[in-house]
């Protein structure tokens, strides 16, 4: 809505960039600036296989549980105590990532 005496406001910046420079733009691997991308890749990816050792070894759990008909669509659930207990209250934290290697 127009007013009366008022400049029209401007278009959002980000609509004037194209595909292309929105995808660069919303890139997290772009904006890493201590480490650079790949070897802040390298260094969760890192992490997160020796985490993944670790809770294996120390907890119980269920493996590769599907939540959807894709090959990709499974979860790893980890218990908190020594026995599995199915009235155990839990969260459930899915994280969409958005990382373009390392996936």
């Amino acid at each position: 809505m127009e007013v009366p005496g008022r400049a029209t406001r401007a278009e959002a910046p980000w609509k004037q960039l194209s595909a292309e420079e929105l995808e660069n733009q919303y890139c997290p691997s772009r904006w890493v600036i201590r480490r650079g991308a790949e070897e802040t890749l390298k260094m969760y990816s890192h992490l997160g296989d020796k985490a993944t050792k670790n809770a294996r070894a120390t907890r119980k759990s269920l493996l590769h549980v599907p939540y959807g008909d894709g090959e990709g669509e499974k979860l790893d659930i980890y218990f908190p105590g020594e026995v599995a207990a199915e009235g155990l209250p839990f969260c459930l934290f899915l994280h969409g990532g958005y990382w373009q290697s390392g996936r």
